[in-house]
């Protein structure tokens, strides 16, 4: 398959070559014009001349046949075409070609008489008469060796021009050839390679600008990938573990119980506490994963007009019910109205107030709502152990854990559900905190977040 350098080449020394060759043409038309009007002139001077030349002649007495002789030479050596003739229209001799000719004057007498001698081919004679004409192929021998010239340097600007041209084609697609190198590394998974820049202005610049642009955002969408796949892998195993153990422990017990525990009432009633535990444990597991999947679903949200204010008193109201000895204070102004799904933002700060009282238990959390412009502010605030700076960049992803936290039971799902839900309702959250300084997390929600 011809390359697009050799075919571009192609195009231009073709529209090249045309054009030379119309140029060619054009002088040469020119030249030609211009020679044949010089032609003119010098054959009527040689007319002029071939009629003294025959005086000069007659004055000899020469015979006819010398008189025609010396006649035909003269006219060869001055570049003339010419014939002799006799009374009767034989030709003596001379250039056949010229036969037609004097019989055209044989069947007019009266051109044997008439006109000047620089004005007239016909030279009369004793015994006959002779036609002078120009000679046919004059110019075309004059212009021969420029047509040669012509035709050779034709065909070396050609030459130069497929050379030249076909440099500056390469030079000027060498950015597609990148490009197309780069896509075929893409391909290949290679996510690094980008091609130089160039002026956005040129279409080939913005091509190049458009791949790096492009191979950016699939290597930062991969990188992110390779992250989620880790995490996953992480929640995974962090998850089989969490639901392994109240498995085994529910599974050990139930045993114990087949064992005859059921006949010791103290025994039986512990076993079945520490069941139902572990099956709360395994349930809020599994509610985290099927809330954020119904958040990341396709179902738009369920906007209604209530009162934020409200529902952070009855979060706190519960938190403070199942964690006793963990407070959870809530202030508020008067009313807070907005316009939103108020179960996904119940979700969201659920899962907010629930991070603070895991990650520090017995300090108080502190909620607050209050307007703020065209938003409205809840925000979470704990004096626990805070976060470092590489935790709070990571806070928001899905199964993400800080290395520290082991010891606390979650799979990293709290702070992503409620991000979710309040992008969902138009709104933003953002994260303040420090090690050892608590954690402040601010969620923004529009009055108004109807699609």
């Amino acid at each position: 398959m011809t390359s697009l350098v050799s075919r571009l080449t192609a195009w231009y020394v073709g529209l090249f070559a045309v054009l030379l060759l119309l140029v060619t043409l054009s002088s040469s038309l020119l030249l030609v014009n211009r020679l044949s009007d010089i032609y003119h002139d010098v054959y009527i001077a040689k007319r002029y001349d071939a009629h003294r030349f025959t005086q000069d002649m007659l004055k000899q007495r020469l015979t006819q046949e010398s008189l025609a002789t010396q006649l035909l030479a003269h006219m060869h050596a001055s570049g003339l075409n010419a014939a002799v003739f006799d009374q009767q229209g034989n030709l003596l001799a001379g250039d056949p070609e010229l036969k037609d000719a004097g019989a055209r004057v044989l069947a007019r007498p009266e051109l044997l008489h008439r006109g000047a001698p620089q004005e007239s081919p016909i030279i009369v004679l004793p015994h006959g008469f002779a036609l002078i004409a120009p000679s046919a192929g004059v110019i075309w021998t004059i212009l021969e060796p420029y047509w040669w010239l012509a035709a050779a340097s034709l065909a070396v600007a050609v030459l130069l021009a497929w050379l030249v041209g076909r440099a500056f084609a390469a030079r000027a697609l060498q950015p597609l050839t990148d490009v197309t190198g780069a896509l075929s590394t893409l391909a290949a998974g290679d996510f690094s390679r980008r091609t130089f820049s160039m002026s956005e202005a040129s279409e080939i610049g913005a091509l190049g600008a458009a791949y790096n642009a492009a191979a950016e955002r699939v290597a930062t969408a991969m990188e992110e990938r390779l992250r989620t796949e880790t995490r996953m892998r992480q929640f995974v195993a962090d998850a089989g573990h969490e639901l392994r153990t109240p498995l085994t422990v529910i599974a050990g017990y139930i045993d114990v119980l087949r064992r005859g525990a059921m006949a010791e009432p103290a025994v039986a009633a512990q076993i079945l506490t520490t069941m139902g535990e572990e099956g709360t444990r395994m349930r809020t597991l599994i509610d985290r994963l099927l809330r954020l999947a119904r958040l990341d679903g396709d179902a738009p949200p369920q906007p209604a007009s209530f009162d934020l204010a409200r529902m952070a008193a009855d979060v706190a109201a519960a938190a403070n019910s199942l964690t006793p000895g963990t407070p959870v204070h809530c202030t508020a102004q008067a009313s807070v109205t907005v316009h939103a799904d108020e179960e996904e933002l119940r979700d969201a700060l659920r899962a907010v107030v629930d991070n603070a009282l895991k990650y520090a238990p017995g300090a108080p959390v502190d909620i607050a709502v209050a307007r703020n412009g065209s938003y409205a502010l809840l925000r979470v605030a704990d004096s626990g152990p805070g976060m470092s700076a590489d935790e709070r960049a990571h806070a928001f992803e899905r199964f993400f854990r800080g290395e520290s936290r082991g010891d606390v039971s979650g799979a990293g799902l709290g702070l992503a559900i409620a991000k979710r839900a309040v992008e969902r309702a138009g709104g933003a959250i953002d994260l303040e905190s420090a090690d050892g300084r608590g954690t402040i997390v601010t969620m923004r929600v529009p009055f108004d977040a109807t699609p």
